[in-house]
């Protein structure tokens, strides 16, 4: 039909009103203007449906041929004619189809096309071709489709890629190849496809893919490799794939997990390796893909192993599927260690008998399915009937869990595990033993508690001096069993003897003090603390040191007048030698006191008949007067008799010497 009368027509369709015409089983709507013919006997293009449609959809009919009647329809946007008996296209036939978007001849008996039978499409998004008899791509076929970014090519017949095949697609996002029979991917014929981020070439020929068949595709997120007989991939095989986050490899002939091959792909999330002939999934099988999020490896048959520590290099994975495995039998311990975002696990049917609680942190799982396998239902799997009852129900649409059947032993075959009762698991023994561990453990916990207390009771007074060394608080206890001790003897004295100078003598003998004195000028010394024995004068006899001493001096003096000139009412300490003997050194230890006050010096001493502090000088002269006046013996030694030291412990830091005749003072 030449052009003018196809002019005519449609000048004559539009004089007539442009009365429209709705073949059979076919939807015609005239607001949005769209046209939808189901299962039918069409055989050609309707020529009469309204000329300003702008969706045409042919499908499941006869139709043989797109003939001219299409050119009355040039407001199309999309035009589907799958499902037919289409065997060829005429050239140029979509020229006046300038709006075309979408072109959908799926599914048809084409054999082939030409570089010529898309002209005129220069808006065309996308272009289906599935499931035709096209065997060969020839060179730049479609470069009349500059704005093409859908390519459907797969289920035909294609053998060979021309390297020009793809020439002038550098819109092209999606490209379909598989289901083919194509053995070679030529270096250069993908080269053009700059903007590629989609790839199927699944269920091909493709023994060995050339290296560097992918360079250029820097922008390809999915390639699909499945089903295409693979026996081997190199380390150049993904060069130039560095963005790629999913592939699939699935249904090949690999022997072994690629591992090396695939640790270039940083960026891969998603892997499909399952129906391959390797035989175990190795500890760290997908090294370097630290960002792989879901793992499938189903249907291999050969799988007999997930060694401990298989995913330890994917500690992103979120979902992983090991199922219909049919020679796996179980997993190693640790086979999924190393996965804190774990949410998602299949292990359906495999030849698992029993499951483990440590292999995975099942509370923590959104889905999992453990359905067929051989599971045999003993007290091992207790903790898997546990938490079954505490699942929530499945959502329509969903394997449910819980489903779990027993296929062992024989009396509970074909029972869900969760309706199972502890005793029928055979845990009663288990449970007995449990209790028994949990009263030894009580015991051990007790008597280690109880030997700990006696050994800290043991220990206390050792405990209390060394925390008082540490400063804890031990000066503070001291000087309050002090001040104790002191009230004693002031009860045991009264008042007036107490507050008396004490003029008991031991010649050259020490007398029991406190540990600690201020010294007169500043500082603390420690006097010793010995058990002497002190000798009055002439051979007197020994008079013992301590309290005994105090019980014994009392008695002699209580006879005596109260007062000042009482001076032997209690004991006194007798320290050092001889005065005639000391005066110089004591001397020299003054000098020492005045100019060096502040290092902590000896004891000091006092000339004779003088008192170190002039607070006490008044007490020294009683003491000597009372002496010369009475003659009397102070605890059986003369009065007449050498001079001493005195201490008095209510005056530590005085000291006192009388002289040799209390006469001469």
């Amino acid at each position: 039909m030449s052009r003018q009368a196809v002019v005519g027509l449609l000048v004559l369709a539009t004089a007539v009103g442009a009365v429209s015409y709705c073949p059979n089983r076919c939807v015609c709507d005239d607001e949005k203007l769209h046209v939808t013919c189901g299962e039918g006997e069409l055989d050609v293009l309707p020529i009469a449906l309204n000329p300003s449609i702008g969706r045409l959809v042919i499908k499941f009919n006869r139709i043989k041929s797109i003939d001219s009647s299409i050119q009355f329809y040039t407001e199309l946007t999309m035009l589907d004619l799958s499902y037919n008996h289409l065997l060829s296209i005429p050239e140029r036939i979509f020229m006046y189809q300038k709006k075309l978007l979408q072109l959908h001849l799926n599914n048809n008996k084409l054999g082939a096309v030409t570089n010529r039978t898309f002209g005129g499409l220069d808006e065309l998004r996308v272009l289906n071709l599935r499931g035709n008899f096209i065997d060969e791509i020839g060179s730049e076929l479609f470069k009349a489709l500059p704005k093409l970014e859908e390519l459907n090519l797969g289920q035909n017949r294609i053998a060979t890629l021309h390297a020009s095949a793809f020439d002038g697609l550098a819109s092209l996002r999606v490209l379909y190849l598989d289901d083919n029979s194509i053995s070679t991917i030529p270096t250069l014929s993908l080269t053009p496809l700059r903007g590629l981020a989609e790839l199927y070439l699944g269920t091909n020929s493709l023994f060995r893919v050339l290296p560097g068949a992918f360079e250029g595709l820097a922008q390809l997120r999915r390639l699909d490799i499945h089903g295409s007989m693979l026996v081997n991939i190199t380390s150049d095989t993904f060069r130039g794939l560095e963005s790629i986050r999913s592939l699939d490899l699935s249904d090949n002939h690999l022997l072994k997990v690629p591992t090396v091959q695939l640790s270039g792909l940083k960026r891969l999330e998603e892997l499909t390796i399952g129906q391959n002939d390797f035989e175990t999934i190795p500890e760290g099988a997908f090294f370097g893909l630290s960002n792989l999020k879901s793992i499938d490896i189903s249907g291999a048959l050969n799988l007999r192993q997930v060694q401990s520590g298989a995913f330890s290099a994917n500690p992103n994975l979120e979902s992983i599927t090991i199922a219909s495995n049919k020679e796996l039998l179980e997993l190693d311990e640790g086979a999924f260690a190393g996965l804190p975002h774990i949410r998602r696990v299949s292990l359906r049917d495999n030849k698992i008998a029993t499951f483990h609680e440590e292999l995975l942190p099942w509370k923590h799982l959104v889905e999992f399915d453990l359905t067929e396998n051989p599971l045999v239902c003993d007290c091992n799997v207790l903790w898997l009937r546990n938490l079954l009852q505490r699942q929530r129900p499945a959502s329509e649409g969903q394997d449910d869990p819980a489903q779990l059947v027993c296929s062992g032993p024989d009396r509970l075959h074909g029972e869900l595990l969760r309706d199972l009762t502890p005793d029928l698991l055979g845990c009663q023994h288990l449970q007995s033993k449990e209790r028994a561990i949990f009263g030894a453990i009580i015991v051990a916990s007790a008597a280690s508690v109880t030997t700990l207390v006696l050994i800290v009771y043991r220990l206390r007074h050792r405990i209390l001096d060394t925390l008082r060394r540490l400063g804890w608080g031990g000066g503070t206890k001291r000087a309050t069993l002090h001040e104790e001790k002191d009230v004693e003897v002031q009860k045991s004295l009264g008042e007036v003897e107490y507050h008396q100078p004490h003029c008991n003598i031991y010649t050259y003998n020490y007398h029991p003090a406190y540990r600690n004195y201020q010294h007169p000028f500043g500082g603390q010394y420690t006097l010793p603390y010995p058990h002497y024995q002190s000798h009055g004068s002439g051979g007197g006899p020994a008079v013992s040191s301590g309290a005994a001493t105090l019980q014994q001096h009392r008695a002699p003096h209580a006879q005596q007048p109260s007062g000042p000139s009482s001076i032997g009412a209690g004991v006194a300490p007798v320290y050092g030698a001889h005065p005639q003997q000391q005066q110089p050194q004591v001397q020299q230890q003054q000098l020492h006191h005045h100019h060096h006050h502040h290092q902590q010096p000896p004891l000091p001493q006092t000339p004779k008949g003088t008192l170190s502090t002039s607070s006490s000088t008044t007490s020294s002269s009683t003491s000597s007067s009372a002496l010369s006046s009475s003659g009397s013996t102070v605890s059986g030694v003369s009065a007449q008799t050498q001079s001493s030291t005195i201490y008095s412990p209510q005056y530590a830091h005085h000291i006192y010497e009388v002289p040799k005749n209390v006469s001469d003072t």
